[in-house]
């Protein structure tokens, strides 16, 4: 053994002065490589809150619609519907849309398509033509196998149809939690043309000359086309949430999150149907004919938390942020259990006008309500029920049919708040942002500079069973806040409202949630 020690002693000491140089030249090269592939740095600001107001015109709605979506419709890729409707006679939310184009069948799809040959490796679900910054690319939202290398991509561009091959790069977002697959972009950069492109698909090489009749991808949506909200200042704001899974059907929650939303200046949401109930489907209907709603189709065939985290979500996310480039001046990047709260102004648009300098994101600290905190009902009779003459009784005849608010009845909250980044929620710029994740924004254009929101000013409030389980959470040190009260009366109304309209057949009540198993606190 001592022999053996000796000699392995000897080839090191004769070896390692001639590789550390190697070693050394390759941890620069990677080094380098990360920090230049797309990536800047955050310049993270504390919120001091300045008191100098910024004027966001709250009445300008931005009703511009993409080009690219009238190309789409033209080339035969009219939106299925996701919500179960019978249009077209055509029940499969996912089967090809395929029209003749010149010489090719074009079967262009709006979810998730499986790029042919690639043995499940790659799916495609939309693309964007993206000249923000110094950029010229296709920006193609997919979901990629870890381990595949994509080659190329397959332009389709309009005047006459005409296929161009250019070389593709892959960027997996970062939030994949080490996953078999990960949500991602394939970039395509445009060679210099006249020509505009139409369709994009991959290919497994970017010089390769074979060519077939059938091109299968998806349309490409041209956020130039759109104009510019820095110019305009619309002043609105559209919301963003991961898919529907697990047969989602809490209806009352689901009208409540949105007219919530709707009071803090939000005009669109963007939902994603993987699975929902038929209650949920029945309030996406409603608010789809006010155009208040966009819901896709969201059928990716892999095993959620085994393959891909969640149903694909940060594709979902990213495909969000980039309908909102041009459109909406911010984005609320969040679930339908979560509500960005301000705490002292109107709503959530005059809170970011508050600033004096436009941040790339807003960031909010996380409070988590647990819902098997008990029901504070005294403040909800005080507020709604004071007497018989009260807003309450108006609405629903009686305070035992008083709908389960979760804003309303939940106000005990955990007294520690998680530091900003760790399960906190945000507001962004859409076009100042490249790659969004769950909690913070990821790459920007330009400087990357975000807003840690001060905890007087703002909170993201979470409303939710225990994390991990069991009911010992409600065990942590706790306060009532009845800050969201502040709207209770206006979410009361609009809440109601809503479910007349919506299951009137149903007595006009929004069906009844189960609530949840109330525990009493340890003293």
């Amino acid at each position: 053994m001592n022999t053996l020690m000796r000699l392995v002693r000897r080839l090191w000491l004769r070896f390692s002065s001639r590789c550390l140089p190697i070693i050394t030249f390759l941890l620069i090269t990677v080094t380098y490589k990360l920090l230049t592939d797309e990536y800047k740095t955050y310049v993270t600001y504390q919120d001091t809150h300045p008191s100098k107001q910024q004027d966001i015109n709250n009445n300008n709605r931005n009703n511009i619609r993409a080009s690219a979506r009238l190309r789409s419709t033209r080339l035969g890729t009219a939106r299925p519907d996701s919500l179960g409707n019978n249009n077209n006679n055509n029940n499969n939310s996912n089967s090809p849309a395929e029209n003749i184009y010149g010489d090719l069948t074009l079967d262009l799809r709006q979810d998730w398509v499986e790029v042919p040959g690639s043995r499940r490796s790659v799916f495609l679900y939309s693309a964007y033509l993206d000249r923000r910054g110094d950029k010229n690319v296709v920006r193609i939202i997919a979901t990629i196998k870890k381990n595949f290398k994509v080659e190329g991509c397959l332009l389709l561009m309009d005047g006459g149809g005409k296929e161009v091959r250019v070389s593709a790069r892959t960027m997996l977002i970062r939030e994949n939690y080490g996953l078999s697959y990960s949500a991602a972009f394939v970039l395509c950069d445009l060679p210099p043309s006249s020509f505009t492109p139409m369709a994009v698909s991959l290919t497994e090489n970017s010089a390769s000359d074979k060519r077939s009749t059938m091109f299968t991808g998806v349309a490409v949506q041209d956020l130039a086309a759109r104009g510019t909200t820095t110019t305009t200042k619309p002043g609105n704001m559209s919301v963003c949430v991961k898919p529907f899974h697990h047969t989602y059907n809490r209806a009352i929650w689901l009208v409540e999150f949105i007219e919530y939303y709707r009071l803090q200046g939000a005009t669109k949401f963007t939902f994603y149907n993987h699975t929902m109930g038929q209650d949920v489907a029945s309030v996406l209907r409603y608010y789809e004919k006010l155009g208040l709603v966009s819901v896709l189709p969201w059928t990716l065939p892999l095993k959620s938390k085994s393959q891909i985290r969640t149903e694909g979500m940060f594709a979902a996310l990213n495909d969000c942020n980039l309908r909102s480039v041009g459109l909406y001046t911010l984005t609320a990047m969040v679930d339908v259990d979560e509500f960005l709260v301000p705490r002292t102004h109107t709503n959530l648009l005059d809170l970011v006008a508050s600033y004096n300098k436009d941040f790339n994101s807003y960031v909010f600290k996380n409070a988590f309500f647990y819902v098997y905190w008990e029901n504070d009902t005294t403040a909800v009779h005080d507020t709604l029920f004071p007497d018989r003459h009260g807003l309450g009784y108006t609405l629903y005849g009686d305070e035992s049919l008083m709908p389960y608010l979760v804003t309303a009845y939940k106000t005990r909250r955990q007294t520690k708040l998680l530091n900003h980044g760790k399960r906190s929620k945000y507001l962004s710029r859409p076009e100042k942002v490249v790659e969004v994740g769950n909690h913070r924004a990821g790459q920007t254009i330009g400087p990357a500079l975000e807003i840690f929101v001060d905890e007087q000013i703002g909170l993201s409030h979470h409303y939710r069973v225990c994390e991990f389980g069991g009911f010992n959470c409600i065990n942590k040190p706790n306060q009532i806040d009845r800050t969201a009260h502040r709207w209770m009366k206006d979410l009361a109304i609009n809440t109601a409202n809503t479910c007349t309209l919506v299951f009137n057949e149903k007595g006009g009540r929004c069906p009844v949630l189960k609530n949840p198993p109330l525990v009493r606190l340890v003293e």
